[in-house]
């Protein structure tokens, strides 16, 4: 008995050596990763280069930068010269994304992607349809809108705002305008063709249509205080905003302009 009771206590600390071990590598991995990125985005900077990290959902889609294939995503882009490139990302059986994003020296800008599914339908699905199922269709579409003129973001990721519509979703719409992208402190932003957005630096209160002028941007990042200018797939004029500490649950205001 006593044999055995020592053989179980070597064994116990073998086990806890083992862990042990293993959670100190884990520590010297995650500081090394750490000690690379800020070597990174050093050595980014000197050469007047920048990140790009690209995400799309569904995921393994081609990425194209200025029509050279440079991947799969999700991923970061490195080396990318300072100024403005044209990203595409494909992937079969959805429509292509394509955008121009403007890369900073010895920062990262990120694209998200909800790439769109093409839709194919069979003539004779089509007359199978019937008139009872389109009505339901369309009362059930009736409830999603809403009345209010402010849209609380909660812990959602990703969100979709159909301002004609008034509709603010967790899954694209056919008549999304945008959808943002909620980072901690900030929303990015991305249109929708043919629309137009731009981030101006005043707050929802005070805000102007005249504020708006040159619309042409394709992404935005929204901070707190700021407004994000946007002209609608029907050609209308909305100002979008709000003030915040973390994006989680923020409240942001929207109103027409025109």
């Amino acid at each position: 008995m006593k044999h055995k009771t020592i053989s179980n206590d070597k064994t116990t600390n073998y086990i806890i050596l083992f862990l042990v071990i293993v959670v100190i590598a884990g520590i010297a991995v995650s500081i090394a990763n750490k000690k690379e990125a800020k070597t990174a985005e050093k050595t980014e900077e000197s050469a007047g280069s920048g990140f790009l990290d690209v995400d799309a959902s569904p995921s393994n889609a081609h990425i194209f930068l200025d029509n050279e294939y440079v991947g799969e995503s999700p991923t970061v882009l490195y080396n990318i010269p300072a100024g403005q490139h044209e990203v595409a990302i494909k992937k079969d059986g959805y429509e292509d994304f394509t955008i121009n994003v403007e890369i900073e020296a010895g920062k990262k800008a990120f694209i998200q992607a909800e790439l769109a599914q093409i839709q194919v339908l069979e003539e004779k699905e089509e007359i199978q349809e019937t008139a009872g199922e389109e009505k339901i269709e369309e009362e059930l579409g009736k409830e999603t809108p809403t009345t209010e003129s402010t849209v609380n973001v909660g812990n959602r990721i990703l969100l979709y705002y159909d301002f004609s519509e008034k509709k603010f979703t967790d899954n694209r719409q056919q008549g999304s305008d945008v959808f943002s992208k909620r980072f901690d402190t900030y929303l990015l932003f991305t249109r929708y063709n043919p629309v137009n957005i731009k981030v101006v630096d005043k707050s929802i209160d005070s805000i102007k249509k005249e504020d708006c002028a040159d619309i042409n941007d394709e992404i935005g990042y929204l901070h707190s205080g700021q407004s994000l200018c946007i002209v609608t797939k029907e050609s209308g004029m909305v100002a979008l905003g709000g003030e915040w500490d973390k994006t989680e649950n923020a409240e942001l205001e929207w109103k027409m302009l025109n």
